[in-house]
């Protein structure tokens, strides 16, 4: 599911890159980036291909595959930001980088602003449903 307001028009997001390869690519990337270490090389093994194999597919997409990772990341980001409370150390851990500050320098590249610039303009409230109130049925008069 592609969220709204998360890409920028120089963005890591492009036109390119929507062949069936690279939508498989997505979800895999989704889960792989957060389980362990991702390269290219386990990603083509998974599609049961040579890394240079995946590259040379990327590439008549208009992609790279860091390029590939770095979007989903993003969209990972985003998504942690908006829908969650979760420390920026704590996405910056999730997202395996060494440091915060390392992930606000990539947050920054991707969107032209702060990990918590974006979050407060696009933060959704979340609340409990057992913390919101149900309107109470009208009696019958």
């Amino acid at each position: 599911m592609e969220m709204p307001s998360t890409r920028r028009a120089d963005g890591p997001n492009s036109a390119h890159g929507t062949g069936p390869l690279t939508e498989d690519l997505r979800r895999l990337l989704r889960t792989e980036l957060l389980r362990e270490t991702c390269s290219a090389a386990r990603v083509a093994r998974l599609f049961s291909m040579h890394r240079r194999t995946l590259t040379r597919h990327l590439r008549t997409e208009g992609l790279a595959f860091r390029q590939l990772t770095d979007e989903v990341r993003f969209e990972i980001a985003c998504d942690l930001l908006a829908n969650t409370d979760m420390a920026l150390s704590q996405i910056a851990a999730v997202l395996k980088y060494s440091e915060p500050s390392a992930f606000t320098r990539a947050f920054r590249r991707w969107s032209g602003e702060t990990p918590s610039a974006w979050r407060r303009s696009h933060h959704r409230i979340r609340k409990s449903w057992r913390l919101r109130k149900l309107p109470r049925a009208s009696k019958p008069v």
